[in-house]
């Protein structure tokens, strides 16, 4: 008894056909909404919206069929290997950085320094005239 497989080519970009056709259906759907029939709220001006609704029906049957194949590609998918159980890391002893101390000025040096520095500034405005 010979088994006839049944085969079913399926493109390599098939997740990007699933979702440019769902944009194509939302993007013909937007068109509707704004075409006569809603405009007016009948359904006489079917005739206006008939491309619109000839291209709503096209890109339904597209995006329902690359579904279909793609929900058929990943069901004969094999499965994912399961991830490797977690690993609880413990911390190591390491050296922590440590900033020099902060030299103490006392006040008589920071009076010295900050009248040094005022009078390079004099010095300096003084060249420039």
């Amino acid at each position: 008894m010979a088994s006839t497989a049944k085969t079913v080519k399926i493109p390599a970009d098939i997740e990007y056909r699933v979702i440019g056709n769902a944009f194509g259906l939302l993007i013909a759907c937007g068109g509707l909404l704004s075409g006569s029939m809603m405009n007016q709220r009948s359904l006489d001006y079917w005739q206006e919206d008939l491309l619109l609704l000839a291209l709503i029906a096209v890109m339904g049957f597209r995006l329902m069929r690359t579904f279909i194949d793609t929900m058929q590609l990943y069901q004969d998918a094999p499965p994912r290997r399961p991830q490797s159980a977690r690993q609880t890391v413990s911390p190591e002893q390491v050296a922590m950085g440590q900033l020099p101390p902060v030299p103490g000025y006392t006040a008589d040096q920071v009076v010295e320094e900050v009248t040094r520095r005022i009078e390079a500034n004099k010095a300096k405005a003084a060249k420039k005239k």
